[in-house]
């Protein structure tokens, strides 16, 4: 039976922990500038999460003290390319969330996402989990959304086609479970240019020169995969 990037996603979205689906549906974003900067976006989402031990929590701590690196602790604020990265390897399970934000072309939204890095349930890998607000200016509300793709990435996207032979691409096409997942995309969102590169999950789940990175494309209201 061939099975469908539905049912991958389905499955994904099985592993996925519970911590990862409970997003806020909408956070009210308060800033003293003439716009929102990304800390301002990052205190909104953060401020969500009730544990005051919660990571989210944790990394806000982290981007009010600015860019430094501590350790296994890895701060990045930039907040004139409008990105934030908090990663750290202290606790028992690595764990990364970075956050950027791009102005549509409407004038009157602003697109963020964030993006959850996570070790596999082997920790031979690391998986991502992104989500989208679009930010409304009249409203001053981020609201979560469906991502804003025109296509959801598939494995075979990340697999060089020209190069790679029947078998490995029949193993991407019939991958299920555990599999299914190492096979995934996994996203890198753009601390420079406007663009989200994605590459397979696990770098080692077929041969590396058989495999290729890809980029979404940002169009000024979302994105769409590059041809």
């Amino acid at each position: 039976m061939k099975i469908t990037t539905k049912t991958i996603l389905m499955l994904v979205l099985l592993a996925v922990p519970a911590m990862c689906l409970a997003q806020p549906e909408s956070c009210k974003v308060t800033f003293t500038s003439k716009d929102p900067t990304i800390i301002d976006f990052a205190r909104a989402y953060c401020s969500q999460f009730d544990e005051s031990t919660s990571f989210e929590k944790i990394a806000f701590a982290a981007f009010s003290k600015g860019t430094f690196k501590k350790g296994k602790v890895e701060c990045v604020v930039d907040s004139k390319n409008g990105y934030v990265k908090y990663s750290s390897a202290d606790q028992e399970e690595p764990e990364t969330l970075e956050m950027c934000y791009w102005n549509c072309d409407n004038k009157n939204e602003k697109l963020v996402a964030v993006n959850t890095i996570l070790p596999s349930p082997d920790s031979e890998y690391n998986e991502s989990y992104l989500i989208f607000y679009r930010y409304n200016t009249k409203t001053g509300k981020m609201t979560l959304i469906e991502a804003p793709f025109d296509r959801e990435p598939d494995p075979i996207d990340l697999v060089d086609q020209d190069k790679a032979d029947r078998k490995t691409i029949e193993i991407v096409l019939g991958s299920h479970n555990e599999d299914a997942n190492r096979l995934q995309p996994f996203f890198i969102l753009p601390r420079t240019g406007k663009d989200i590169i994605y590459r397979m999950a696990d770098p080692n789940a077929i041969p590396k020169q058989l495999q290729r990175e890809g980029r979404l494309i940002w169009d000024g209201n979302g994105f769409c995969p590059e041809n």
